[in-house]
């Protein structure tokens, strides 16, 4: 259920609902992308929805999408985990290698040591280079929405993604430069 532009000023019980049938994913994609933990990002992903319901009456949209403000709920939030447990994100090995009886077993593991890889060369980027492809890729925000989130205009987003991606093709090596490499792709799905 998608709210119109005049539901989206003043959301209620009922739109949340029908937000978190849509958004609960990639909120929680976005988390785990960002802590590493598919645990913590499911867990920080409910979160955003309770924080979003008790809050509720103060949203005013001002011209930012609601889902913008949700995925500034779940950023606030994993600021907050970190402050709380005052370390750097790590991949826990156990999420990163759990397979729940694929036909392919093979391939998956190969897919998720890749992406393993990625989050590991993502360390090296700066957090506004981390926080901006997580948001593009794993939230699956558009350039509008992720600026909405980050404070910056939609050319900004685009501008921080190209570096973001350049950074991250360096530090994957050669291997990134070729189409069949684990990297992300820098389009995504024309948004």
């Amino acid at each position: 259920m998608r709210p119109t532009g005049s539901d989206r000023a003043r959301p209620d019980a009922q739109i949340l609902t029908g937000l978190y049938e849509e958004l609960y994913d990639r909120i929680a994609r976005y988390v785990t992308a960002r802590t590493g933990s598919r645990d913590l990002g499911e867990d920080l992903a409910a979160e955003v929805f309770v924080r979003a319901v008790e809050s509720i009456g103060s949203f005013r949209a001002r011209g930012v999408p609601i889902e913008a403000w949700l995925f500034r709920i779940a950023h606030n939030l994993v600021v907050d985990h970190y402050r709380r447990s005052a370390r750097r994100p790590a991949v826990v090995l156990d999420d990163a290698m759990q397979i729940a009886g694929s036909a392919d077993t093979a391939a998956e593991v190969e897919q998720r040591l890749a992406m393993e890889r990625v989050r590991q060369m993502m360390e090296h980027l700066n957090p506004a280079q981390q926080e901006v492809i997580s948001l593009r890729f794993s939230g699956e925000l558009s350039a509008e929405e992720a600026g909405a989130v980050m404070g910056r205009t939609a050319g900004a987003i685009r501008e921080l993604q190209r570096t973001a991606l350049k950074a991250l093709r360096a530090l994957m090596g050669p291997e990134a430069a070729h189409p069949g490499a684990a990297g992300p792709s820098q389009d995504v799905g024309g948004r």
